[in-house]
């Protein structure tokens, strides 16, 4: 016999069951920030897009996965240009380390005066109780790059319960 859903009763299935083994992928903390960004960057080596973008949160079990995403527009002030955004972490205090394994999001330009939208997200399983901060790491092909050009940067960061 097939059981469809006009078969169960309304109040049949409680939180209570559903908690029960069934891996949700709720929503734990989340922290975020929203900030007036000006920033130049010209080096062809990574820097740390603006501080501001840090976000920590604290793992609530070795389990948990984080998912870090952020925004910015972007200003290239000359053609033939580009840049590449990398997301970095810390884990424990310890020293920022490539999070995304070189994934990376390339913007390029071919005329100056333009301005692009950044945006990447990224999921992360630290495997860890100890606190861990997600941060931009950018690096330009040549010239300068302006990112925010005096608009807002948004970052966000979410746990995601196993």
């Amino acid at each position: 016999a097939n059981v469809t859903t006009a078969k169960i009763a309304d109040n049949a299935v409680t939180s209570a069951k559903l908690d029960s083994g069934l891996a949700l992928g709720k929503i734990g903390q989340v922290t975020s920030t929203s900030f007036t960004l000006n920033t130049s960057v010209t080096s062809t080596s990574l820097v740390e897009l603006n501080s501001s973008f840090r976000l920590t949160l604290t793992p609530s079990s070795t389990s948990s996965k984080f998912l870090y995403q952020f925004q910015c527009t972007q200003f290239a002030m000359a053609a033939s240009r580009g840049s590449f955004t990398y997301i970095y972490k810390s884990v424990g205090g310890g020293a920022y380390s490539d999070a995304s394994g070189k994934l990376s999001s390339y913007t390029g330009y071919e005329n100056s005066s333009n301005y692009s939208f950044s945006s990447m997200s990224y999921l992360d399983s630290p495997s860890t109780t100890s606190a861990v901060i997600y941060t931009p790491y950018v690096n330009v092909s040549s010239s300068e790059i302006r990112f925010g050009d005096n608009a807002k940067g948004f970052a966000t960061l979410m746990e995601v319960l196993a």
